[in-house]
């Protein structure tokens, strides 16, 4: 009776093992297969509680207990942030960029310029002159700086969106705007952006302008 209970419970493990791994299924498929199995380890124990001796018994509950416990830890943890989100782990794929989705009937031009300060050494410029993008659509480029003196410093970036009707409806995901930047003597950065531009968007515009200005806040 024991070694069928104990044979039926290891079959099961290793089938909903393979089940949760397999590399076609989604996030939400395989939570509910690490679910199972955690139920399916819980139900086991519960029939060796009630089959075996005291002693044995709770050797078994143990041993079974912490393995368990270490064995889909890991996997829950990684599914569950993969599903709500949690610990850094949000999908900025295009389909998460909004929740009403791409305007795919239409394109806006988002041109990427440097308003250049006199007062600031620094070199700084674009990645991308500009890039075509459909409104609801996550899209990424990036600004380089550099900072060619021998003293390390700091700098801010202020963007300015024109026209100027459209920046409320310019999204920034990620930026290094949100940030003052710090460089030391000759050192160089590549700085991130990820924006969106709303699917409200007018439809009257098509062509959009995000310009940087950097300030040296190092005092």
């Amino acid at each position: 009776m024991h070694n069928r209970l104990a044979l039926l419970i290891i079959s099961g493990i290793i089938v909903a093992f393979a089940i949760a791994n397999y590399p076609d299924l989604s996030a939400n498929n395989r939570f509910v297969s690490y679910a199972l199995l955690f139920f399916g380890l819980i139900f086991g124990l519960i029939s060796l509680y009630r089959t075996t001796q005291k002693l044995l018994r709770n050797m078994l509950l143990s041993i079974v207990a912490m393995a368990a416990f270490s064995f889909v830890l890991v996997p829950l943890y990684n599914v569950f942030c993969d599903v709500t989100g949690l610990n850094g782990k949000l999908d900025l794929s295009i389909a998460a960029a909004t929740p009403r989705g791409i305007d795919m009937s239409r394109t806006v031009t988002v041109e990427f310029v440097v308003n250049h300060n006199r007062e600031m050494p620094w070199l700084f410029k674009a990645k991308h002159h500009a890039l075509v993008v459909h409104p609801g659509e996550l899209a990424s480029t990036a600004y380089f700086a550099t900072n060619p003196t021998n003293k390390t410093m700091s700098a801010q970036a202020i963007p300015s969106i024109s026209p100027s009707k459209v920046s409320k409806y310019f999204k920034k995901v990620e930026c290094f705007c949100f940030t003052s930047q710090k460089l030391g003597p000759s050192e160089s950065a590549s700085l991130g952006l990820r924006f969106y531009l709303d699917p409200d968007f007018p439809k009257d515009v098509q062509r959009v302008t995000l310009a940087y200005t950097i300030f040296d806040i190092t005092k």
